[in-house]
């Protein structure tokens, strides 16, 4: 018996050294200053213009429910080796959201997963109308992603009350659409 647990302990091992070597070729590297896209946005009525690298794009008061969910696309359709678009995505998540989604490196991983991979570096997106109630919205996308299938999600946001975003708004989730399917969110 001693030598079956013996040899079951050496499989398990191999198997977890093989699976940590899986995730280091496929995960990206942390991102690198000058490996960054800049991004600049002009608010509708110009009084706020912004230019940074994708990944210190952060909330700001002046932008709409629309432009938050523009800004996350955009980063998301431009998404490098070193990830700043889904760092971005991350910048725009709230803190009430960021406590289910957990870390930085939990969210790089959950943005991969099979019912969300379209969002990454997809061709084209087209938005519905936002639906603004008190401090939430609610955005419709449709991404036309790398393999040519459409996928739908909706963007649902808040404008937070407290904190260092007070005013902002903030992406509360993201949920896959799927026809006579449930729905999950990130």
């Amino acid at each position: 018996m001693k030598g079956k647990d013996n040899v079951f302990d050496k499989i398990m091992l191999v198997t977890g050294i093989l699976l940590l070597i899986l995730f280091w070729v496929q995960f990206p590297a942390m991102p690198i200053i000058e490996d960054q896209h800049y991004a600049s946005y002009m608010t509708p009525n110009a009084e706020t213009v912004s230019t940074s690298k994708w990944t210190y794009l952060k909330p700001d008061k002046a932008f709409s429910p629309q432009e938050v969910v523009g800004i996350q696309l955009r980063a998301l359709q431009q998404n490098d080796r070193s990830d700043s678009g889904v760092i971005t995505m991350f910048n725009f998540s709230s803190p009430k959201n960021k406590l289910h989604i957990g870390p930085l490196d939990h969210f790089r991983v959950l943005v991969r997963d099979p019912a969300y991979r379209s969002i990454l570096n997809f061709k084209s997106y087209k938005t519905g109308q936002t639906v603004v109630t008190d401090d939430t919205a609610y955005q419709l996308v449709v991404i036309d992603g790398q393999d040519g299938r459409e996928e739908v999600y909706m963007f649902i946001l808040s404008k937070q009350r407290k904190g260092s975003y007070k005013g902002c708004w903030m992406t509360e989730g993201i949920a896959r659409m799927e026809p006579g399917a449930e729905t999950s969110s990130i």
